[in-house]
């Protein structure tokens, strides 16, 4: 199968890397064969080197809660295995945020968690990071797609702990409590995610070649792990807005988007949104010219109550993007 040209361009920007560094490497042994190696210019090229090889470009999928951003990501990155690996069914979504990366340092397939109770300690997640004994890893086999699909489905695992519990890892406020507001009583339990952190390393060759993918969960979960918002989303190189066209754009897509995502520093040039789902809008007693007038009403909709482009709005139904993956059916 012919490249698209993302995945192009994915290739020769990491060719390009590794030309950069055999260059840097040749020029440092030939400053080492003539004696002509300086400190201060051998810590400078070290430094170097070590930018180039651990450079990645991060692109964060964002999104409320039943976008279909699991699903997508599932389409681009596993559907030659027949079947979804991220669990993107009904009733499932993803709870704590995810990184889909290749780890080049060690070549191995895994999944790695933080357990949730790290919120009670005064670290971020990115020097947790440096710390792997805190973390429970599991292996992925990629020769296996049902054990992968059930190691990956620990990403939605929940629990339930009392409210004191909760509240003291920032993850009860009876003012959001919906229940509480009902009938002014506390729970005895609220359902929290196991999980704070998910690393995912798969060797995919967009991954393999430098690229990251943030998964975030949805707005209230942004909310509780402000290092989300803080670091990591103004830190990705392009951000993915996914929107469902079942829905349009709700009132807690347009927060999410003003106060995450567009107003979070990024530029206009590096936000693309994904409207999903529009498989939805597809209808058997329309002809075909009616259903992608309608598609194409939505997405100008969308694009002028986000105010961006809309060549940046791309209509898409990740469900049968998948679907006609597997099947081989190119037209879908």
């Amino acid at each position: 199968m012919a490249q698209d040209p993302f995945s192009q361009r994915m290739q020769a920007f990491d060719t390009w890397k590794t030309n950069v560094l055999n260059t840097l490497q040749e020029f440092q042994e030939w400053l080492d064969a003539h004696e002509l190696d300086e400190g201060e210019n051998d810590l400078r090229i070290y430094e170097t080197l070590e930018a180039l090889r651990k450079d990645r470009l991060t692109l964060a999928f964002v999104a409320e809660f039943s976008r279909g951003k699991t699903e997508l990501i599932n389409a681009i990155f596993f559907a030659n295995y027949g079947r979804r690996l991220l669990p993107s069914e009904a009733g499932r979504t993803t709870m704590c945020p995810s990184e889909l990366f290749f780890d080049r340092e060690t070549g191995q397939s895994y999944l790695r968690l933080l357990p949730i109770e790290t919120r009670r300690e005064e670290k971020s997640i990115s020097e947790y990071k440096a710390d792997p004994l805190h973390w429970v890893s599991m292996p992925l086999d990629t020769g296996s797609p049902d054990q992968m699909a059930e190691t990956l489905r620990e990403v939605v695992k929940t629990k339930l702990v009392p409210v004191k519990v909760a509240r003291a890892l920032g993850l009860y406020d009876e003012a959001t409590d919906p229940q509480f507001k009902k009938t002014g009583e506390l729970p005895e339990q609220v359902e929290i995610p196991m999980w704070r952190h998910a690393l995912i390393s798969f060797p995919h060759p967009l991954l393999q070649q430098g690229l990251v993918f943030l998964d975030t969960p949805g707005l209230n979960a942004l909310g509780n792990e402000p290092e989300l918002t803080v670091n990591m989303l103004p830190a990705a190189q392009a951000v993915l807005f996914v929107l469902a066209a079942d829905t349009g754009v709700t009132r807690s897509d347009l927060d999410m988007w003003e106060h995450h995502v567009h107003g979070g520093g990024q530029h206009n040039k590096n936000l693309v949104v994904a409207l999903n789902k529009i498989d939805t809008l597809w209808d058997d007693l329309k002809d075909h010219g009616t259903v992608q007038a309608g598609i194409e009403s939505q997405r100008r909709k969308v694009a002028e109550l986000l105010s961006v482009d809309g060549d940046r709005v791309f209509p898409v139904s990740a469900q049968k993007g998948l679907v006609g993956k597997v099947r081989d059916d190119n037209a879908l």
